[in-house]
């Protein structure tokens, strides 16, 4: 064996290096046949030889380790090759080596891929009502009344169970459940504008990708236009609410002025000292629906009254929706408060005879049709008297305006009571 590898360093000094090569591996095959050592002895290239089917085997080891598939070979030349469709081929001349070489290809790999974005966290309905929605309509320069009609509307929604959630998971179902589980079918139209409102701004945000209101239709509501009071059903109301004595006098006073005047009740809550001109006799009424309900009209004589009863600073009318309602509907159960607008606008028409122009503006009608539809009703106000063929119609009005003037009368004789212990404004 010894005398053997002598040969062959003598003969490598004089070969090239395929030779070298060559002759090299031979010795190693017959170092192989002679005995079971694992290694030869060191040549002058200073490479350690191993057995291909160790290293392989030792190899295989190691990308289980690291996690990696491919496949290896030993190429002829020795060198140890690794191949898979991410690295390509990777060569090394000992196990060791293609390890550390693999291990730079992975801790390259690991560094260069794109790490993928968060995603943003959706806010609540209400956090985004809150952060966006609310400051942005009140930058819009909206009447307070409105700002007012939004916080209570959401306040409205914030209360309903389970309603509140992460914007991009309300559904179109979701919506539609939840308005049709609202009884009042006016309630649903309102809170469905204000939601399809919300999700536009929250899509105009690109906080969701669609509007979970757009593709419903809107709330069908069972309008009721409403109807004038008869004579004698003022009379009944006004002598019921002037005797009640758990109603106080500001509260009294809201009711009458509201008849007289023919506002929407939010208005007259709304309405402040300041918005009355007691030396022209003229009132400002701060519109509560459309650009044109904002309008000014006259102060008339019984109104003035009506508020030198009423809290003589700030806001005249301080009183709460709920016990508006709770009031009326003790009073007069089949009506609804709006009917005392309803009443105003009739009387204005078909009684006093006051242009239709003029009533709409008062009433703060966009258009004189509306006026016209809703308030030109004489049978509702006493409809004996409209169906009596004995009478002209000269006759017919007389006896109506005869039938105001003693509702007039009756709300006179209370405030002359006392506008005498109320100081004047």
């Amino acid at each position: 064996m010894n005398e053997l590898q002598d040969y062959l360093q003598s003969m490598l000094a004089h070969l090239d290096d395929m030779a070298k090569r060559t002759i090299f591996m031979m010795g190693v095959q017959y170092g192989k046949e002679k005995s079971q050592a694992q290694q030869s002895s060191p040549l002058n290239t200073g490479q350690q030889f191993f057995q291909p089917k160790t290293a392989i085997e030792e190899i295989e080891k190691m990308l289980i380790e690291l996690k990696i598939n491919g496949s290896v070979r030993q190429r002829s030349n020795g060198l140890i090759e690794f191949r898979n469709p991410v690295f390509g081929s990777v060569y090394g001349r000992t196990p060791e080596e293609l390890q550390e070489k693999l291990k730079q290809k992975i801790r390259y790999e690991k560094a260069h891929i794109a790490k993928p974005a968060k995603k943003k966290k959706s806010p609540l309905l209400s956090e985004f009502y809150e952060n966006n929605y609310l400051p942005y309509k009140q930058t819009k320069n909206l009447a307070e009344s409105t700002i007012r009609g939004i916080k209570y509307n959401f306040k409205f929604i914030r209360e309903q169970e389970g309603f509140n959630k992460p914007l991009t998971e309300y559904s179109s179902k979701d919506i539609e459940e939840f308005l049709l589980s609202i009884p009042q079918t006016r309630k649903r139209q309102i809170i469905q504008g204000l939601l399809n409102n919300m999700f536009t701004r929250a899509l105009a945000d690109s906080l969701i990708s669609a509007n979970p209101c757009a593709p419903l239709e809107k709330m069908e509501h069972d309008t009721d236009e409403g109807k004038a009071l008869s004579f004698e059903e003022q009379k009944i109301f006004f002598e019921k609410l002037f005797t009640d004595k758990t109603i106080k006098l500001e509260e009294k006073c809201y009711f009458t002025f509201v008849y007289l005047v023919g506002t929407r009740r939010d208005e007259a809550r709304n309405l402040r000292i300041c918005d009355i001109d007691f030396k022209k006799s003229i009132i400002h009424i701060r519109g509560t629906k459309t650009d044109g309900s904002d309008r000014y009209m006259p102060l008339f004589p019984l109104a003035e009254k009506v508020l030198r009863c009423a809290n003589p600073e700030g806001k005249p009318f301080r009183i709460y929706c709920s016990r508006i309602y709770k009031i009326f509907n003790k009073i007069l159960d089949k009506y609804k408060l709006h009917d005392l607008r309803h009443t105003f606008g009739t009387i204005q028409i078909c009684v006093e005879k006051i242009e239709t122009k003029t009533v709409s503006l008062w009433m703060g009608h966009t258009n004189t049709q509306t006026t016209l539809d809703r308030y030109t009703h004489p049978e509702q106000l006493d409809r004996s008297v409209f169906l009596r063929g004995d009478l002209t119609e000269d006759q017919k009005l007389e006896i109506l305006r005869k039938n105001y003037a003693d509702v007039l009368h009756k709300i006179e004789a209370f405030l002359d009571e006392r506008t005498q212990i109320v100081p004047k404004i």
